[in-house]
């Protein structure tokens, strides 16, 4: 059994992660989230619950103390928060990270070839990326097409410096990419993953 940290438990990926682990797995969560009342109900012998601040390293550190694996599904301060995770990771001596980030953060989609010539609004979520793919943990990054509602698990995978193939993806798909790493830690370790319909 592996303790799991799920940083945005209650967002849209986060949560079908987390159903998804609960199902697939013997694994002890913790929940680390803003508001716990979003988390609907809790089962106590499998999941614990942190209210806290993704940008407040104090907070961090309480939630990321016995953790084995480490995901992070946010949106607002992305590159602040990945920083502090990051940091609190090597605090307490934690090695293995997954990041949701988004597709086109290096130029991948229609690209000139420049991966550095990147739209502004994905600036983030590259920086993000950069942080845990320039650190010393064994990470993956995955970087989901614009997600919908479909239940489907038809996706595929491209790899950094490949050219980014689809648009649209199931959160499903992204949340089954993301359960299956975590349940095996060892897969695409130091990899970007760009995932879309297949």
């Amino acid at each position: 059994m592996e303790n799991i940290l799920l940083i945005g438990a209650s967002g849209s990926i986060g949560s079908v992660v987390r159903r998804d682990l609960l199902s697939s797995s013997e694994n002890h969560l913790t929940l680390f989230v803003r508001d716990p009342s979003r988390l609907g109900d809790i089962d106590e012998s499998r999941e614990t619950v942190i209210a806290g601040d993704a940008t407040k390293m104090d907070d961090l550190n309480v939630a990321v103390e016995n953790q084995d694996v480490v995901f992070i599904s946010v949106t607002g301060e992305l590159p602040l928060i990945t920083q502090n995770v990051v940091d609190a990771m090597h605090n307490n001596e934690v090695k293995r990270v997954i990041l949701i980030s988004s597709m086109g953060i290096y130029n991948e989609v229609n690209s000139d070839g420049d991966s550095d010539n990147v739209e502004s609004v994905l600036i983030p979520y590259r920086k993000a990326a950069d942080i845990v793919e320039e650190s010393d943990l064994d990470s993956t990054v995955i970087r989901p097409s614009w997600y919908d509602n479909n239940t489907d698990l038809n996706y595929q995978i491209t790899f950094k410096g490949e050219t980014f193939v689809g648009r649209n993806v199931s959160r499903r798909s992204v949340a089954d990419l993301s359960t299956r790493i975590i349940n095996e830690p060892t897969l695409y370790v130091n990899e970007s993953l760009g995932i879309s319909r297949a």
